[in-house]
């Protein structure tokens, strides 16, 4: 009788044996600041006071800071997702698994913004005297449709940016990067599998097609050298939660017939500074997220100059896929002034006027700028 008794209560005691040793390794086990395959900070213990306990946010904040910091918390997130995945829910993170471990961030849809937004870039270059080009660069779910899984919702890359070619005027010279990706697709590989910004190369193709709109030589591939670093786990990666994606490697192209003094970097957020007398910063290498080791990931204003090139002023207005494309554009243009949006709260027409410059480049993806909401700012 004991016996059965024992087994009948076994489920209860195991049960109860699980939350107590989680709870002792909740209090003992170090609490991180950082998660390094979320790339996210994680939450600090929330502040008490009245207000917070009768108002419910210490309980609101309390759970994440719980949910947070449990022990093997990868484990089970990574578990989670492989659930979701082999339960038929793929894409449930806003991330798809394709073929060959391709991850896809789901598409961009069309939105009120595109309009807004072509409206505020058409404006902006009605009211310079200098030329302002544009492209809008598609997303690999659509570039790769080849490899993406059977459930997908679908993506209209090439119609969403066609329309909003058309919306820009006349005063934008744009250059299309749809149909040239879709052509190199096969015999290059133009975006990383974990993430999803393009490669090098991607961002090589385009230097090369912008070339022949913005009236500059591209510098040939075979003047570079290529370093690889591998290790890279993207943003695609740490939304997915799918840990077992192999990582992929990340290439620095480096033109040879540049001295090793050319190049000088100034970035500047604020009253916060930084210089670099290189495109690549190469302490991001030491992290999972490698892809700031070009011009040191986001910031509000970045001055590139080379004294080896022979061309003028180029101001570029974009977001992070800008960051691995500049490199090529300095082969070309003497100084380039980057400006963030999501950052530089200034007008932007002022600042290209009182710098002088020779031209503007506009560079999004889609899908940023499809949500981005700080275009407002070019005048």
């Amino acid at each position: 009788m004991k016996v059965k008794n024992f087994f009948k209560y076994l489920p209860t005691f195991i049960f109860c044996g699980f939350i107590f040793i989680f709870m002792i390794l909740w209090v003992v086990m170090p609490k991180d600041h950082y998660s390094a395959q979320e790339k996210r900070v994680l939450a600090d213990f929330p502040e008490l006071n009245l207000e917070t306990l009768f108002n419910g946010h210490f309980q609101q904040e309390l759970d994440t800071y719980l949910s947070d910091h449990m022990p093997a918390r990868n484990f089970f997130v990574g578990l989670n997702a492989d659930y979701e995945l082999l339960s038929g829910r793929n894409g449930s993170k806003g991330v798809y698994l394709g073929k060959d471990y391709y991850l896809f961030q789901k598409p961009a849809q069309d939105t009120d913004n595109l309009v807004k937004n072509a409206g505020y870039i058409k404006e902006f270059a009605e009211d310079l005297d200098i030329p302002v080009y544009m492209t809008v660069l598609p997303s690999s779910g659509f570039i790769y449709g080849d490899r993406l899984p059977w459930n997908h919702e679908e993506y209209r890359d090439d119609e969403l940016i066609s329309e909003f070619g058309k919306n820009l005027g006349s005063k934008v010279n744009y250059v299309d990067s749809v149909e040239l990706f879709k052509d190199k697709a096969d015999s290059v590989q133009l975006y990383y599998r974990t993430d999803h910004h393009w490669t090098a190369a991607g961002a090589y193709e385009c230097y090369m097609n912008l070339g022949s709109a913005m009236g500059y030589e591209p510098v040939e591939k075979d003047r570079f050298k290529k370093e690889s670093i591998s290790g890279f786990y993207g943003t695609s990666y740490s939304k997915s939660a799918l840990w077992f994606v192999t990582p992929d490697s990340v290439e620095l192209w480096s033109c040879t017939d540049q001295s090793e003094d050319a190049v000088s970097v100034d970035i500047s957020d604020g009253n916060d500074k930084k210089t670099g007398s290189s495109y690549f910063f190469r302490e991001q290498l030491e992290n999972d997220d490698k892809y700031p080791v070009y011009l040191d990931g986001n910031h509000s204003l970045v001055r590139i100059k080379n004294k080896d090139a022979k061309g003028g002023k180029l101001v570029v207005i974009k977001d992070s896929y800008a960051h691995c494309l500049v490199p090529f554009l300095s082969l070309n243009y003497s100084e380039i002034i980057m400006v963030d949006l999501r950052y530089y709260k200034k007008e932007v027409s002022a600042l290209a006027e009182s710098e002088n410059a020779d031209a503007v480049l506009v560079l999004y993806s889609l899908q940023n700028l499809s949500e981005d909401t700080n275009l407002s700012y070019l005048f």
